[in-house]
C-alpha cells in the first residue's frame, strides 16, 4: 500500500488527514523543529513526554545525517512483530537506504501516539526502550 493509501484509509477526517501528512514531512525532511511545533505539547509519544520523544528523534535525525542522507523516503509496511498486522509508515535515508519506521495510533478518528517500530528500523535509537 502506498503511504498516501494509507493515510486516506486510517485518517477519516480531512483536518486529521492534514496534520498526519505534516507530521510524516517533517520525519522525512529530519525537522524535529517542525515535529516539534506540530506536536501535542501535553501528549506522550512512545511512553515520553513531548520534549523526550522530540530529542530522541533529533537523535535519530542526526545518525541518518550522518550517513550522507539530506531526505528520507517514505513507504508503508505491515508490522510482524508486536503490533500484530498493523501498518507502519516506513522512512527510508535517501543515501544510506537506512530505515525507520513508526506506528500512529488513532482513538476515536484522532492521533493519540506514535512509536517506533523496532521490526522496520534499521537505525537504533540511543535509548532503549
Amino acid at each position: 500500500m502506498k503511504a498516501l493509501e494509507l493515510v486516506e484509509k486510517i485518517a477519516i477526517k480531512e483536518d486529521v488527514k492534514s496534520y498526519l501528512l505534516e507530521v510524516l514531512e517533517a520525519f522525512q525532511n529530519l525537522d524535529y523543529h517542525k515535529l516539534n511545533d506540530l506536536l501535542d505539547d501535553d501528549a506522550y509519544y512512545q511512553d515520553m513526554k513531548k520534549p523526550s520523544f522530540i530529542y530522541e528523534q533529533k537523535r535519530i535525525f542526526s545518525k541518518f545525517q550522518a550517513k550522507g542522507d539530506t531526505y528520507l523516503e517514505l513507504s508503508t509496511n505491515i508490522c510482524t512483530g508486536c503490533l500484530c498486522s498493523e501498518p507502519v509508515f516506513v522512512f527510508t535515508g535517501n543515501t544510506s537506504n537506512n530505515t525507520y519506521a513508526i506506528y500512529v495510533k488513532f482513538i476515536d478518528e484522532e492521533i493519540v501516539d506514535i512509536y517506533r517500530c523496532n521490526q522496520h528500523s534499521g537505525v537504533s535509537s540511543l535509548v532503549p526502550f
